[in-house]
């Protein structure tokens, strides 16, 4: 799964980052902690508000769904716990869908949810594993990771893996998502989880690169 990731690309926020892979680009901001409005605050951890703006147009129920995916998501993976009676603003900008948006989520929802771990950890929220996610689709039986949208096209059936990794990115702590969509089997579904772990484990060391290269040339401008 090839990808471009980058963090520390918005000013004026507390963290961010771009992630792209196959045509779908997603840009996220994360501000936090700040004081909530008196509906938002949560008296012993912290609220996390998660905004996505689609490619084109207006947000509609499409968005609205993945919040409810992207929140259930990140709720389990961060610390609230140290951050009570604040909030915590997560804004998702899809610059390029890479998928139709009439008929698929997959690609955009896993970009959101890689995105949004780099821009946490560029912001120092405490987080306890690291989310990675990637997109999967059966075609004729076979399981292809990271489809493209001609691929999605031509599926029986098409999923969003996210998971939880520890461990420094050795070991799958979790599933956070699965989120499937079609008609496959039981053995489909299994080789689809199996196959996206590996990815995932794969892809985590991808971003903990990003992680590393921004800390290395943080202390290289802190040193000149």
């Amino acid at each position: 799964m090839a990808i471009s990731a980058s963090t520390g690309v918005l000013y004026h926020v507390d963290g961010s980052s771009q992630f792209e892979s196959n045509n779908t680009k997603v840009v996220c901001s994360v501000t936090g902690p700040i004081e909530p409005k008196a509906r938002q605050e949560l008296p012993t951890q912290l609220a996390l508000e998660i905004i996505v703006r689609p490619a084109r147009g207006v947000p509609n129920t499409r968005e609205k769904l993945m919040e409810d995916r992207l929140r259930a998501v990140l709720t389990p993976l961060i610390a609230r716990y140290m951050y009570p009676r604040k909030l915590c603003q997560i804004t998702f900008q899809i610059m390029e869908a890479g998928e139709s948006e009439l008929e698929f989520t997959q690609r955009e929802l896993s970009a959101c949810i890689n995105s949004a771990t780099l821009a946490l950890i560029d912001a120092g929220i405490g987080l306890y594993g690291m989310a990675c996610s990637v997109p999967l689709a059966v075609i004729e039986g076979a399981i292809i990771v990271d489809p493209t949208d001609s691929q999605l096209q031509a599926s029986q059936s098409v999923h969003t893996l996210a998971l939880e990794i520890t461990e420094g990115g050795k070991k799958s702590h979790n599933i956070l998502l699965l989120d499937s969509t079609g008609d496959f089997t039981d053995t489909e579904l299994f080789d689809g989880l199996q196959k996206g772990e590996q990815e995932c484990l794969e892809l985590v060391q991808e971003l903990r690169k990003v992680v590393a290269d921004r800390i290395t040339s943080d202390i290289i401008r802190t040193k000149t």
